[in-house]
């Protein structure tokens, strides 16, 4: 099978074929490496970032739609690396921004730090919201413990009661939620962001 097409290679990860998922990681690791390790210089923290980011890509493989895998990959390790970085405070949002240059713009374009794109921010968490109140009252209860108050699918688990199988389907639920929300109301740049920012 050709996953050097970006549709098959993508109907291969939603279908949970092994062989889809050793084409990426084989396929795109080194130019994720090589992009992290300009946000941190520490060989194992990269590893770690990017072995998280296709972990979590592949937990939430059925909420992916048509999009580029790309782009997502690079949305989700950027991500990851400004939150060790933030985590650590070893940077100032200027630092950061220092950095935000190179070929690869596209895959990293953040409106969440930009003061300039503050309507658009506000625009976003009242859509997200939108979404948010029109999940059933159980998956918007662990979705919120999940991404907003940083749960994880064990502890909700044992919090409400029920089985981290359970917990996995609400979550899966929301995701597909917001991916069918957004995929139609915006542009495809802000919605790889939006639905990177949910999977990581």
């Amino acid at each position: 099978m050709d996953f050097s097409d970006d549709k098959v290679l993508l109907k291969g990860i939603k279908s949970g074929d092994n062989r889809a998922f050793e084409y990426l990681f084989k396929a795109y690791y080194p130019r994720l490496h090589g992009y992290a390790i300009r946000f941190i210089n520490d060989e194992n923290t990269v590893q770690d970032i990017i072995q998280e980011c296709f972990m979590h890509l592949w937990e939430k493989r059925a909420a992916l739609s048509a999009i580029s895998i790309t782009s997502l990959l690079f949305s989700m390790v950027r991500n990851g690396c400004l939150n060790y970085m933030k985590h650590l405070e070893i940077v100032e949002k200027y630092q950061i921004d220092a950095k935000m240059d190179g070929e690869e713009r596209l895959y990293y374009t953040d409106f969440f730090l930009d003061a300039e794109h503050k309507l658009l921010y506000d625009e976003l968490k009242e859509q997200i919201n939108v979404v948010i109140n029109n999940l059933s009252p159980r998956s918007r209860e662990i979705f919120i413990m999940s991404r907003f108050k940083g749960l994880k699918n064990r502890e909700i688990a044992e919090k409400l009661n029920i089985s981290t199988t359970a917990v996995e389907k609400q979550i899966s639920k929301a995701l597909h939620c917001f991916s069918d929300y957004f995929e139609k109301k915006y542009p495809l740049d802000i919605y790889i962001i939006i639905i990177a920012w949910f999977i990581s």
